[in-house]
Parts: C-alpha cells; sequence; structure tokens
C-alpha cells in the first residue's frame, strides 16, 4: 500500500500571540492542534520508513530492481557488456569454423590448431576481463544500496529526534496548562489558602491576599475580578441608562432590557437625554446631583480700633465695598462669624455685634450669588456672505439652519448678539452698526473690496 506522507503546516503563530498578550499563557486548543498534526506527519514518516526497511536496519529484500535505478543505469551495463563480449563472440565463431575444417584436414592445417588454442586461451582472457567487468559493476550497485540504507537510517533518526522535540512541546504545553489554572486564580477559604500555597506545584510567586467577603485569592486574574467586584459593587444597580423622561419604577428600557427597580432606591441614576443632565433619585423626586453656590466675588480687609463694631467705605488697600445683592462671609482675625449672629450688613455697611480690640484683623468678603453663576448656552450661526458694493448700508441676514440647511432670517434682539468682522476688525455694536430682526444696518457704507462677514449668537436655554 503506497502511503501519501503529509507535510506539516503551521497552523498558529505562537510568537505573534506572545507579542501581543506576553502575560496570557498559549491557548491549549492551539497547542494540541499543532501537536496533533506534527504528530500526524511522523507517524506517516515512519509507516513509509517500514516500507523499505528491516527491523535489523537492512533494505527490504527486493526493494531495489531496476525502476529504483537510475534511468540509464541498465542501459549502459548492459551495452558496455554486449562491447566486451561482441568481439569475443566473433573470435569464438571464427575459430569453431576453424576447428571444423582442421578436423577434417588435421594434418594439413596443424598450424591453424595451434592457432585456435591461442585463440581459445584469447577467448578465456576475455571472459575473465567480463567477469571483472561485471564484479566492478555489482560493487558499484551495492555502494548505491548503502547509501540508500544510510539516507534511510538518518531520515529515521530525523523521525525520532522529531518525535522527542513533539514529547518536549507536549510536556511544555502541560507545564502551561498547569500554570494557567495556577494563574487563573484559585479561590480558597482564608484559613485554607497558606497550606494550598504550600502544596501547590508552582509556589514561588502565588500570594495570599484576602478579599474583602471572607474568600482568599492570589494576585491573578481572578484575585483582580473579586477586587473589582468589591470596589465597584452593584453599579447597574444604580445607574439605569439614559431616558428622554424620568423613568418609573418597574419600566423597562426597550432598548436594554433592564428593568428600572421597584422601588427605585435612593443613589439610583439616568442621563436625561433632552436636557443633557445626570439626573439622580432622592428617594422622592429626581434631582440634579450637584447644586450652584454662591462664588468668590470680591474681599475687603480693615484693622479696628479699640471698640469697632461698624466697618464701610475705604478698606486697608483703599477699597470700597459695593455689597448690592451678593452675600457675605465676615471673618476677624480668621475666625468665621455667624450671620445675624455675629454680624449684620446693611447697605454698604457691616455691623459687628462686639466690639473688636485695637489691631483686629477684619476681612469681609463679597460673594456672587447662584443665580448670577448658573451656565447658559447660545447657539452661534456663521451669517451668509456680505457683499458690499461701497453704498449698501443696511445688509440682510441669513444662516443654514442646521437641520433643513435651508437660508433662515436671524431674530436678532440686541445688537451685541451680532459679530461684525470689516477687513478683519472687529465692529462695535451700536458704534459701528446695529443690528435688529434679521437686518444689519452698517453706519458707514463698506467699501466694494472690503471683506465684511458676521457671527450671531443666538441666546439659548440656562443649561
Amino acid at each position: 500500500m503506497t502511503v501519501v506522507l503529509k507535510q506539516p503546516n503551521k497552523l498558529f503563530s505562537f510568537i505573534d500571540w506572545n507579542k501581543q498578550r506576553p502575560n496570557a499563557p498559549p491557548p491549549g486548543d492551539a497547542l494540541d492542534a499543532q501537536f496533533s498534526e506534527i504528530l500526524a506527519a511522523i507517524n506517516d514518516l515512519q509507516r513509509a520508513l517500514g516500507d523499505i526497511r528491516r527491523d535489523d536496519g537492512k533494505l527490504v529484500d527486493n526493494s531495489v530492481g531496476q525502476p529504483q535505478l537510475a534511468a540509464d543505469l541498465s542501459r549502459k551495463v548492459v551495452e558496455e557488456i554486449v562491447g566486451k563480449i561482441a568481439p569475443m563472440a566473433t573470435t569464438m565463431a571464427g575459430t569453431a569454423s576453424a576447428a571444423q575444417y582442421s578436423e577434417r584436414n588435421a594434418q594439413l592445417f596443424a598450424a591453424d590448431a595451434e592457432a585456435a588454442a591461442r585463440v581459445a586461451s584469447q577467448l578465456t582472457s576475455g571472459l575473465a576481463e567480463m567477469r571483472k567487468y561485471i564484479d566492478e559493476r555489482l560493487g558499484r550497485m551495492e555502494t548505491r544500496s548503502d547509501s540508500v540504507e544510510m539516507y534511510s537510517t538518518e531520515a529515521e533518526d530525523w523521525a525520532n529526534y522529531a518525535h522527542a522535540q513533539s514529547d518536549n512541546a507536549i510536556a511544555a504545553k502541560d507545564e502551561a496548562l498547569q500554570w494557567a489554572e495556577y494563574l487563573a486564580g484559585p479561590v480558597v477559604n482564608s484559613a485554607e489558602a497558606p497550606a494550598y500555597i504550600a502544596n501547590s506545584k508552582f509556589p514561588n510567586g502565588l500570594y495570599y491576599q484576602p478579599v474583602e467577603g471572607g474568600l482568599a485569592g492570589l494576585w491573578s486574574a481572578k484575585w483582580w475580578a473579586l477586587q473589582a467586584r468589591a470596589y465597584m459593587g452593584s453599579v447597574n444597580k444604580f445607574y439605569l441608562g439614559p431616558y428622554d423622561h424620568p423613568p418609573l419604577a418597574g419600566e423597562q428600557d426597550p432598548d436594554t432590557g433592564q428593568v428600572v427597580p421597584n422601588p427605585i432606591p435612593p443613589g439610583s441614576m439616568y442621563y436625561d437625554s433632552v436636557t443633557d443632565k445626570l439626573m439622580v433619585w432622592n428617594g422622592t423626586n429626581w434631582v440634579e446631583p450637584m447644586a450652584l453656590a454662591a462664588t468668590y466675588q470680591s474681599r475687603f480687609a480693615y484693622l479696628a480700633t479699640a471698640g469697632q463694631t461698624v466697618f464701610t467705605g475705604l478698606d486697608m488697600n483703599g477699597n470700597t465695598p459695593v455689597v448690592g445683592t451678593s452675600e457675605s462671609t465676615v471673618c476677624v482675625n480668621g475666625v468665621r462669624l455667624l450671620p445675624d449672629e455675629d454680624y449684620d450688613i446693611a447697605v454698604n455697611s457691616l455691623t459687628i455685634n462686639t466690639a473688636l480690640r485695637a489691631g483686629d484683623i477684619v476681612q469681609w468678603d463679597l460673594l456672587v450669588s447662584a443665580a448670577d453663576v448658573a451656565p447658559g448656552s447660545v447657539n452661534a450661526y456663521k451669517i451668509q456672505p456680505l457683499t458690499p458694493d461701497g453704498l449698501v448700508q443696511d445688509f440682510t441676514l441669513q444662516y443654514l439652519h442646521p437641520v433643513s440647511g435651508t437660508p433662515t432670517d436671524t431674530t436678532i434682539v440686541a445688537s451685541p448678539e451680532l459679530l461684525v468682522s470689516l477687513d478683519g476688525i472687529v465692529q462695535e455694536p451700536g458704534v459701528d452698526f446695529t443690528a435688529t430682526g434679521n437686518t444689519l444696518h452698517m453706519i458707514a457704507a463698506p467699501v466694494a473690496s472690503a471683506k465684511l462677514w458676521a457671527q450671531w449668537y443666538q441666546p439659548g436655554a440656562a443649561a
């Protein structure tokens, strides 16, 4: 039976795997597949060697015939033998004829008999030469047979080497799998963890680490997963995802399938896709997770005299407070006072309820109210090209609508909403131009070669 030798193929690049995941073990299924490919090729090679080599190391009988010899070898041997025999055959034919003639004419042709003897001697010498030539050819054939056997032996040696390397690879795979099992992070009882590490096949590098909840882990992927769970908890329980309305208890998100808890636990959050805000459930209502507070605006410092209680007008730095609607914070020698209880403010005057000593430092800070720091928003639109001709002072203002893409008239309420540039110089509202509705009026008509452009900042809703 003819054995078709299998050529092993490379099924997986472990070098690429190691480059991309230097800390990850090789995939076991890829290792098994590669080893199976190599072993199949080795088995085919060993079966093929069994067809040409006996158990004693010699070639199988009758395994080398004319088809195994070089194409011209048989023809050359025959031609050389024929070349040697042909002259002798001719001589033998002549000798036979002479012998018959001599038998009939023995007395007359004695000299011919002597010549026949010489011819016979030549024939004997020729036969010896032919035997020597044939022996030489047989010797060459035996040498070639030895070469075939030598190559067969070398092939078997390589097969044994490949098999040994395959065994080494399997051993390495087994060790890698064992490491993978350990690095996957065995989780054991806290009290049993030290003994578990001591009895492991690879104790070096494995360190006991307690994890909240009574479990003990190792510095491994599973340990970090447990840590992540301990740190993060059930975040998905509190974050409900995006909604365009306040979600109701028990409501299901049609996109994700997530169901709002019922009742909604305080601290739950959702992203309002309409207002672009993150909203938090306080147990009763959905509220914003932050509140605006008053912030620092200006500071005034006074050096008190003995018994002084009222502070107003110029301070130590020559600044005068203008309170208006601003809130205040007051400190004496770095100690903050309580409003109403420790001090009162009327118009632009600060009255401290306790008389101060000479040299006391009063620090009075005015704050911007929360309402004044509330963020706002504007929509910016580039005005369609404006073309001066040296005479026109009034220009129609249009912009491309962001949804329909069609030219749309502006609805300007006050001139400062419009930014106007003339030859790269920003124009001053009310001085260089006025704007209302969809009309820009230039105080002076721009020359025909001027570059005139504008940008409208449309006031938006408070963010």
